[in-house]
């Protein structure tokens, strides 16, 4: 990832990270095989991400077709989540989108916008939305209505 990526998802990351909540990024290294349909270059990239998902795990997948959700909504999603699940677990898929198999598991699709975004860019609005639903939890003033 560009410094600028690493560094943004080091700030958010540390203010996630302060006290009763905890976040941290599983960064997958591609094995694309352009020998290979786009279809089995999925399935290889949803099968290393499953293998990381901790058991029970909430999942929540990031797609442009998702549901969509302002900051309050999903802060209230997340904390009724939070009730039930241990760990709740975001997946942003590669270039080519995410597995049928990945989406089938996944407990709730939602997406940051109609627009499409470079991966590196979705991990650093998907973190601040994060910090940002931590802090209306918090009654913070960070976000404003």
């Amino acid at each position: 990832m560009p410094q600028w990526v690493e560094a943004a998802c080091n700030e958010y990351l540390t203010r996630i990270n302060h006290g009763k909540y905890q976040a941290k990024i599983i960064d997958l290294k591609s094995d694309k095989n352009n020998n290979k349909p786009v279809d089995a270059n999925m399935a290889l990239e949803a099968k290393k991400i499953t293998n990381q998902i901790p058991n029970g795990s909430f999942i929540i997948i990031l797609d442009e077709r998702g549901k969509t959700l302002s900051s309050i909504k999903l802060a209230q999603e997340l904390e009724k989540i939070a009730l039930t699940s241990p760990n709740i677990t975001f997946i942003i898929g590669g270039a080519d989108g995410i597995h049928l198999d990945l989406k089938n598991m996944a407990h709730l699709t939602i997406q940051l916008s109609s627009f499409t975004f470079p991966h590196a860019l979705v991990r650093v609005v998907l973190l601040e939305q994060i910090y940002r639903c931590i802090t209306i939890l918090e009654n913070h003033p960070y976000h404003r209505e």
